[in-house]
């Protein structure tokens, strides 16, 4: 009897234990905040597909992890939503369950998907003008959540407050995204935040020298156009600073003149002279911040820069394939100029 007794209560914890394994994770998912750490979805919603077997294919594209959490939200909380529409929708990873719940009940499930592009050496104010031209969002409803809005992600702890234009200009990932008109400003800049934490924790095991890497980066993105060059270019923006030389970066000069656009086809002596903490032919070391959004090429560029000697270089105007020719002194870098 006693042995039955002791069978029972062991049978009767081990239901206990196995409920809070899987009730523990359950409850966090139903109360839990956005927090936006993934990429955005396409999902689509077919007609006559109930709640259990929407929760099912949400779980099977990795967009929530308990079906159960998902599917007693919806009806716990059906008079604030209603029943779910059939339609394509874009759901971020990373949304809480009222932010899915609302997007697949209160809008018109037609995600209108637009495919952008974003090239690297984009600034912030480019990556704005790109979606206002795709009719995503104004150019300042986007500039104005960069600059307002606040994002989760653990790199940017290592972004210090200093003088810079925009915190965020250099670590908006350049790729291709599918954005719609259901999403905000908001939504799109944290799939670029999302991007570049994913490409740099992927090549890099810490944030040590994160934002000193990031402007040098930026720097070799808008003067680099071959990979073989990308280094060689790092080492010489790290030897003029070593040898306390202005860097004298054209690049520079135009992210000061043309507000982030780089729209001038020359910069001339008088744009020298722009008054700009941007503008290295006046300022010492390295701009207050990125001046772009590089690519990883020129980011693995700027954390692994080439050791040499060179102090100049200027294009090749005889090859005119983007290469340039480096030299050690001014002597050298007059006497190559074509």
């Amino acid at each position: 009897m006693k042995n039955k007794k002791k069978l029972v209560s062991i049978i009767i914890i081990i239901i206990v234990i196995f409920g809070c394994v899987r009730g523990i994770p359950m409850y966090r998912e139903y109360t839990g905040a956005s927090v936006y750490t993934g990429n955005t979805v396409t999902v689509e919603i077919k007609e006559g597909e109930t709640a259990s077997q929407v929760a099912s294919k949400l779980v099977d594209m990795n967009i929530i992890k308990s079906k159960y959490a998902f599917i007693l939200k919806h009806k716990q909380s059906s008079d604030k939503y209603g029943e779910i529409r059939y339609g394509v929708y874009n759901i971020r990873k990373g949304m809480n369950l009222d932010d899915i719940l609302y997007t697949l009940t209160k809008t018109n499930g037609n995600a209108n998907v637009v495919t952008v592009v974003i090239p690297e050496g984009f600034s912030v104010e480019m990556i704005a003008a790109r979606l206002e031209e795709n009719g995503l969002c104004t150019k300042d409803e986007f500039i104005a959540s960069i600059k307002q809005d606040t994002f989760n992600y653990n790199f940017i702890d290592h972004i210090p407050d200093v003088n810079y234009k925009y915190k965020l200009e250099g670590f908006l990932f350049p790729s291709t995204y599918e954005f719609s008109s259901e999403m905000t400003p908001h939504m799109m800049a944290d799939a670029m935040l999302a991007a570049f934490e994913k490409e740099y924790d992927s090549n890099f095991d810490n944030y040590d020298n994160l934002f000193e890497i990031m402007t040098i980066a930026s720097i070799v993105e808008r003067e680099a156009v071959l990979d073989s060059e990308r280094a060689v270019i790092a080492g010489v923006i790290n030897n003029r600073i070593k040898s306390n030389m202005l860097l004298q970066v054209d690049a520079t000069v135009v992210y000061a003149k043309s507000a982030g656009l780089y729209d001038m086809t020359k910069v001339t002596y008088e744009d020298l002279e722009v008054d700009s903490p941007y503008n290295t032919y006046k300022y010492k070391g390295l701009t207050p911040g990125p001046i772009c959004n590089p690519g990883i090429k020129s980011i693995i560029a700027a954390a692994n820069p080439d050791s040499n000697s060179y102090l100049f270089y200027h294009t090749d105007e005889v090859k005119k394939d983007g290469s340039h020719i480096f030299t050690e002194n001014f002597d050298d870098h007059v006497a190559t100029m074509n």
